[in-house]
């Protein structure tokens, strides 16, 4: 039955009426983010396999002159955070569980080690299937207005390349922008926990020319060296001035110099393609070198413990993180993340620190890092951290398993205060999470033919800081995808699609493995807790 596609196009002819000239297309993805290029290149095979044809569009604010992959790519986060499978069952499943068929074929198309991504080598490749996949690409854009009717997203209008109408839109971008302007209520920041001025850090990436990975180690293990030398005075001093004098921090500092076995703690390499930095020592002489405190609230940008990916001729560092409220993260989000004037400011103290250390030369990216930009108030199914500690979605609906941690990098403020306030006293170590997961949290109440796949998906504030991460919404997309080519070439409303038909249609049986967690009543206690201060 295509009843939903006759009531669309009864019901946004007059809504699309005034359109001058408008570009027709079955699906409409709004934001170049990774999870947004991979679910288009999907959504366009399922449609074809149903329909025989397909028209596909991915439309961007960004510019793809400048790189196909949002903050991955143009913002240059090079370090994939993958799926982590627990350490009980590591045996079984490996270090890192089994990626869905889309985040795999991302993982193959863009020739990935495992975790290094080389976004210059990702932009020619998307560009190479947008083109032979026939998916249009329009960049560049200003989104003006979109235009609705009841229950349905009827088309969008630029200022600048005319308007669009579509069956079905996907909002790929960071912060739900089309939803927001489609009238999707947005929360702010964590507003579902009762701190709506609170998000996460905005980290701001940069590359190393001319230094391998082993040089890198052995400049921080002259660092560490330092800082474990009581009688280096100027070390001593930098230690000093980085932690305020405040001796708990500056234990910190000092525990981390060293691992369990006494040794100094120099950057690990899981992999051959990534690093991850254990010890304080470039913080500690950052912060210390250029008089300001280890704290990301009091000093507005940290040089954190770094992700390092590790390519070619190139280090990429996740490292740089800035202090924003939820109304900046936002405008941020939806102004092209560009960087404002404080934080380049202290982007170029970051690289004349490296520079002193004999780097010769560093790269910042064009765009910012953006975690979270806000989220949708309700989905027809929220993915929240204590359904996530609870192992997730029903095996029977499950399209995939994620692990992940609950990862507040930099920390949400206020959060302490609250839980404490709200007399919560007891916190046990929240442990990562195992979970099942659908698509239906992509789908905002408001509309039967939008969904928001991003951060700013229904995760009910908390869950955010696990389904933020590229791989999970890659998978979710796969599942999506196969959603919106159903509603599209069955005429039905997105909402009435379920888990379970996506799963049958899936065309593999991925594996299954969710399960609560210990920290379960924890999580459970602080989300339910929180939600009566919304």
């Amino acid at each position: 039955m295509r009843v939903l596609a006759q009531e669309t196009n009864t019901s946004c002819i007059e809504a699309n009426a005034q359109l001058d000239n408008p570009q027709t297309y079955d699906v409409i993805i709004f934001g170049d983010e990774i999870p947004g290029v991979m679910t288009a290149i999907k959504v366009k095979r399922e449609l074809e396999k149903r329909n025989g044809k397909a028209k596909v569009a991915l439309i961007t604010e960004g510019d793809t002159e400048r790189g196909i992959g949002g903050h991955l790519v143009r913002g240059g986060l090079a370090y994939l955070d993958r799926n982590q499978v627990p350490r009980d069952m590591r045996g079984e499943l490996g270090t890192f569980g089994a990626s869905s068929q889309l985040y795999q074929e991302f993982i193959d198309l863009t020739e990935t080690e495992a975790i290094a991504l080389d976004r210059f080598k990702a932009t020619k490749i998307f560009k190479n299937i947008f083109s032979r996949e026939n998916i249009d690409l329009l960049d560049n854009v200003k989104l003006q207005s979109v235009a609705t009717t009841g229950k349905l997203v009827c088309s969008l209008t630029t200022a600048n390349n005319g308007s669009f109408i579509a069956e079905q839109f996907i909002d790929a971008t960071q912060g739900g922008k089309l939803a927001e302007r489609s009238g999707v209520e947005i929360k702010m920041g964590f507003a579902h926990v009762g701190l709506p001025d609170s998000t996460l850090s905005v980290g701001w990436v940069f590359e190393i020319y001319g230094k391998d990975i082993q040089q890198l180690q052995q400049i921080e293990l002259g660092l560490i060296e330092r800082f474990l030398n009581t009688s280096d005075r100027q070390a001593q001093d930098w230690l000093a001035v980085a932690s305020g004098n405040n001796p708990e921090k500056l234990a910190d500092f000092e525990r981390s110099f060293t691992d369990s076995h006494g040794q100094p703690a120099i950057m690990y390499q899981a992999t051959p393609d990534s690093a991850d930095v254990r010890a304080l020592a470039f913080s500690g002489a950052y912060h210390g070198d250029t008089s300001t405190l280890f704290d990301l609230r009091k000093s507005r940008g940290i040089l954190d413990r770094a992700n390092i990916a590790v390519l070619d001729n190139r280090l990429s560092l996740n490292a740089l993180l800035f202090d924003v409220d939820a109304t900046q993260a936002r405008e941020l989000s939806n102004n092209g993340a560009r960087p404002t004037p404080m934080m380049k400011e202290i982007a170029q103290k970051v690289e004349a620190f490296f520079k002193r250390l004999g780097v010769q030369r560093i790269e910042f990216m064009d765009e910012l890092y953006i975690r979270t930009a806000g989220q949708i108030a309700e989905s027809l199914d929220d993915l929240t951290a204590t359904k996530m500690a609870d192992g997730g979605v029903p095996v029977e609906e499950a399209l995939g398993t994620f692990s992940y941690h609950l990862d507040a990098r930099g920390g949400i403020a206020g959060l302490r205060e609250r839980v404490i306030d709200a007399g919560i006293h007891e916190i046990r170590s929240v442990l990562m999470p195992t979970f099942n997961y659908g698509f239906r949290h992509t789908l905002p109440v408001e509309y039967e033919n939008l969904a928001v796949l991003s951060p700013a998906s229904g995760f009910g504030g908390l869950g955010t800081t696990a389904g933020r991460i590229v791989e999970f919404n890659v998978s979710v997309g796969e599942g999506l995808a196969i959603a919106t080519a159903m509603a599209n070439a069955d005429g039905r409303s997105l909402h009435s699609i379920t888990n379970q038909e996506v799963k049958q249609a899936l065309g593999y049986a991925p594996q299954i493995y969710g399960k609560p967690s210990s920290s379960w009543f924890d999580v459970f206690t602080v989300e339910k807790t929180l939600r009566r201060f919304e």
